[in-house]
This record gives C-alpha cells, sequence and structure tokens, in this order.
C-alpha cells in the first residue's frame, strides 16, 4: 500500500477536497494548502514526496510554486492540474521541471493513474541513478576499505564529490571531539577565508545539527544569511549534506558549489549514499588509529618491561652467585643447627637463582637470542639425571616417581640443554602442586619422527577454564593474595617457548583434585 507524502495545493476549496480524497482511498498521506506561498511554507517545514498543484492560483501560480518547491527540495515529484492546457503551457511546465499534467475535469482514476505514474517514473529514475553510480561508489569503497588515515580518506571523499557533481568547489567539515576542522579544495584566498569562516562553521553546524540536506540558490530569499557566503565563495548553488555515523551521530558535513548550472536531479542521492559510507569509514580510520596508539603504548610498556627483567636478572645473578658460593661451602663446613641453618639458606638461594633463569630464559625468548645446538640425547638418562638434581625437594614430601620408557625408545637429536630445561620445569611444576605422599610419572613414546613425552601428577589438577591461560607469562591459577605456592608464573611460560623453539608442541590435560599430565611433542631428529 502506498506510504507516500503529498501535498495539494488549489484556490478551489471544492478541487481541493475532492483530491484529498481521492488520494487517500488510495492510501497516500495527504496535507493541502490554497496559495503557492502556503504551499512552499509546508515544504520548508517538512519533506513531501509529491506537489500536486493548480496552475491558476492567486499570487504565485503553479508553475512557479512548482520551481520554488524543486529549489527548496530537489527530489520533490511535481504534477499540475489545469484546464487550459495549451502546448506553450506544456512546453514551459517542463522547462519548470513538471513531471506530470491532469486535465480538468478528471475521474478519480485518472488522476489515481497521473499520481502512480509520476511516482512510477520517479522512482525509475531513482533507480537509474543508483545504478548509474554504482561504479564510482565502488571504487570510492575499494578506496576507503584500503585506506586508515582519516586526512586521506577526506581528499578522496571531496575528490569524488567534486568529480561526479561537477562541482567547482567541495568543502568538508569534520567534528573532533567538539572541534571542528575544515578542509576545502580549492582554498580561498586569505581575506576571504576569515571574512566567512563563522558563516562557514555556522552552516555546518546547522547541518550537522539537522542532520538534513541543505540546498541554497543564489539571489533567492531562502539564501537568508547565507548569501553573502554564496558571493564570496563565487558559486550560485551550493548542497551541503550530514556524515551521520553508525550510531546516528554527526560527524561532519559535506558541502559542493556550483557556479553556473544548478546540481543534477541525481546528486542529491549520490551525495547521501557516499556521505553515508565515507562516515562510516571516517570513524573506523578514527577507531583504527586509536587502536594503533593504544598498541604502540602497550608494545612500548611491553618492551620497557622485558628490558627491566632482563637487566634486574643479569644484576641479581652475581650477588647471588657469591652468597651461594659461601653458603656451601659454610655448610659443608657446619655442623649441628648450624648446618641446618645454612641448608635452608642455600635451598632458597637455589628457588632464587630458578626465578632468576627463567627470566632470563624468557629474555632471550623474547629477543630470538636463543639458538639451539642439537646432538644425541638419551631421553631416560636426561630425565634421571633431572629427578637426582631435585631428589632433596622429592624426599620433603616423601614423593614416589616412575619412569616408564620403552627400551626400543630411539636416541633423540635434540639440544640437550633445553630439552633439559623443559623436563626440569615440568617436573618442578609437578613437585610443587603434588600433595605429600603423591606420584610423578615420566612416559614416552613415538609417533613417526616425533617423540611425545608426558609428565603427569597426582596434584590438585587445573580448571578448564585455565588450562588455555597457563602458559601465559605472569599467570598464576591461584589469586596472588591467598594462594599456597611460589613462584612469579614464569616456568610454564618458558617451558613453552623452548618446546616452540625446539619445533614442537606442548599441551595440558587435568581434572581437578585428579592432578594433571603435561604432554610434548619434538621432533626425533631436530634440525640445526
Amino acid at each position: 500500500m502506498p506510504q507516500e507524502k503529498i501535498l495539494i495545493a488549489d484556490d478551489e476549496p471544492n478541487v481541493l477536497d475532492l483530491c484529498r480524497r481521492i488520494l487517500i482511498a488510495e492510501g497516500y498521506q495527504v496535507e493541502t494548502a490554497q496559495t503557492g506561498n502556503e504551499a512552499l511554507d509546508r515544504i520548508r517545514q517538512q519533506p513531501f514526496d509529491l506537489l500536486l498543484t493548480d496552475i491558476k492560483m492567486p499570487g504565485i501560480n503553479g508553475l512557479e510554486t512548482a520551481h520554488i518547491a524543486k529549489e527548496i527540495s530537489p527530489g520533490i515529484i511535481c504534477v499540475t492540474m489545469t484546464g487550459f492546457s495549451t502546448m506553450d503551457t506544456a512546453i514551459e511546465a517542463l522547462k519548470l521541471g513538471i513531471d506530470e499534467f491532469v486535465i480538468k475535469p478528471f475521474a478519480p482514476e485518472e488522476l489515481s493513474m497521473s499520481i502512480a505514474r509520476a511516482l512510477e517514473k520517479e522512482r525509475l529514475r531513482k533507480e537509474n541513478i543508483r545504478l548509474r553510480s554504482l561504479i564510482p561508489l565502488f571504487e570510492f569503497n575499494k578506496t576507503l576499505l584500503s585506506t586508515v588515515k582519516v586526512k586521506t580518506l577526506l581528499h578522496h571523499v571531496l575528490d569524488l564529490a567534486q568529480n561526479e557533481t561537477r562541482s567547482e568547489l567541495g568543502i568538508l567539515f569534520l567534528d573532533d571531539s567538539g572541534e571542528i576542522s575544515e578542509h576545502m579544495h580549492p582554498s580561498l584566498p586569505p581575506e576571504s577565508h576569515d571574512q566567512t569562516q563563522s558563516l562557514r562553521l555556522e552552516m555546518a553546524h546547522w547541518i550537522m545539527q539537522q542532520q538534513r540536506q541543505l540546498s541554497l540558490r543564489r539571489g533567492e530569499a531562502a539564501s537568508g544569511r547565507f548569501e553573502t557566503l554564496l558571493e564570496v565563495l563565487n558559486v550560485d548553488y551550493l548542497m551541503g549534506i550530514p556524515l551521520v555515523a553508525k550510531e546516528g551521530r554527526s560527524l561532519g558535513a559535506l558541502i559542493v558549489g556550483k557556479k553556473s548550472e544548478p546540481f543534477a536531479s541525481g546528486d542529491s542521492e549520490f551525495l547521501q549514499v557516499m556521505a553515508g559510507q565515507a562516515a562510516i569509514a571516517i570513524e573506523n580510520a578514527h577507531l583504527f588509529q586509536e587502536i594503533q596508539q593504544a598498541y604502540d603504548e602497550l608494545k612500548k610498556l611491553d618492551h620497557m618491561k622485558s628490558e627491566f627483567i632482563n637487566i634486574a636478572a643479569h644484576e641479581l645473578r652475581t650477588p647471588l652467585a657469591i652468597l651461594l658460593g659461601y653458603a656451601s661451602v659454610m655448610a659443608e663446613e657446619a655442623t649441628g643447627l648450624d648446618r641446618e641453618r645454612l641448608n635452608t639458606v642455600v635451598r632458597n638461594a637455589m628457588r632464587l637463582r630458578t626465578l632468576i633463569d627463567d627470566m632470563l630464559n624468557l629474555s632471550y625468548l623474547e629477543t630470538g637470542q636463543a639458538r639451539l645446538k642439537p646432538e644425541e640425547v638419551i631421553l631416560r638418562e636426561l630425565i634421571q639425571h633431572a629427578i637426582c638434581d631435585v631428589s632433596n625437594q622429592i624426599e620433603e614430601k616423601s614423593l614416589n616417581t616412575e619412569i616408564d620408557i620403552p627400551a626400543d625408545f630411539p636416541p633423540m637429536i635434540a639440544d640437550r640443554q633445553k630439552l633439559d630445561l623443559i623436563v626440569m620445569n615440568l617436573l618442578l611444576n609437578a613437585i610443587k602442586y603434588t600433595p605429600q605422599g603423591g606420584n610423578i610419572s615420566f612416559k614416552a613414546w613415538t609417533e613417526g619422527d616425533k617423540a611425545v613425552i608426558a609428565v603427569n601428577d597426582s596434584g590438585i589438577g587445573i580448571p578448564p577454564e585455565e588450562q588455555d591461560k597457563i602458559f601465559e607469562r605472569f599467570y598464576q591459577v591461584e589469586d596472588s593474595l591467598t594462594r599456597q605456592h611460589s613462584g612469579i608464573g614464569l616456568g610454564l611460560a618458558v617451558t613453552k617457548g623452548m618446546v616452540e623453539l625446539c619445533q614442537g608442541r606442548i599441551w595440558v590435560e587435568s581434572e581437578l583434585g585428579k592432578g594433571s599430565t603435561f604432554f610434548f611433542e619434538l621432533p626425533l631428529r631436530q634440525s640445526q
């Protein structure tokens, strides 16, 4: 059912009422006016799809009314009613942009058909304009998708708007957090620029606040206070379109001006479509710049953090080595309670050295300093040495350890130091989270040209939602204020980095209260 809004202008009340009833019955929204001036006031106040006007009216006639209506609202359709149809009248009407005639007297169906025909012609015209606009808009879209710099976007918007409307002047206003920036092509002389700056800003504010198209013609009363601006800009016709973002916020205004010929009937629709695309692109460019700035800040902070870790680890290593050396010598020479106390110092110094080693290893991974030195490694022997190195911690918790590796498991070609670090970190992690009297086991098997090693413990387990996060740097499953286990959350991050450096992968399977199994897969023969 039709939903178009129609304004009828006729000085004869009976004809006015008849037309209103016919068109309402057809489903149109209808308003009426008895003079041309009254009709024009209505058009200035609100948009209409079609103006149906009698040619002979007091004051300004129907043809003049239609002509001015087209200038106020370029997209409006104009249909005239007349009982004095001549060839001269028809020619004049066509020159003024009249779309259809209705000859009085007319039957209701004749009026309905004329209105429907005029609306259909306009629909087809707009569809034709849309189709012709697809190519430049398609090219414009490709530009928008490939550009994230706001200044470059503004240049493309102005360039396309001027080229497609054949305008001599283009101005683009952009609202940046309440401050309006202006981009004009071509630029005005300094004197003219300063003289009209306040008027240009006033026009931009009106378009942005009203979020409506503004159409002005030099020399007409409708131009009002902007008449001076048209003169200084040296244009006879001016059209302004708002740039409206997705959430309805005005980002700016696009204004184009022509010197001699008026805008074509499709220019308004083309600019509105283009302005909508431009607004989205500009908003996305602003968001990209904000994200890029945040990323740069984050990268800077990350670099500072890495530098701090690297410097701190190196500076701590020397005094710790001295402390550990003297404490170890004194522990060997001491007896009784003094020896026990010194052994406690040594154990905690070893824990501190492990943390420093993790920090340095993380630094080496981040900076790309870590290198592989493949050599033949017997996996069972490497695991046995790791268990032996931490035997004191295993004995303290009365843990049971087991190594289940087939006798025919082949020697691996791997970086011994990196593999030892991986095994040791996983073993220390298992010891930390396994309760008194628990079990830790190592298993290994081959799958094609890969070795798969599993480290299982009967510890507290890891919640499902935490299992993807435990390999992140500084991540702790336990809350920092209530956790019962020591460490700064680097061990597993370093382990993952080392596994990946050795061309492998690592993952975990765990169930709360039933322990965890860490799997890592490495090539049997590691490349350089």
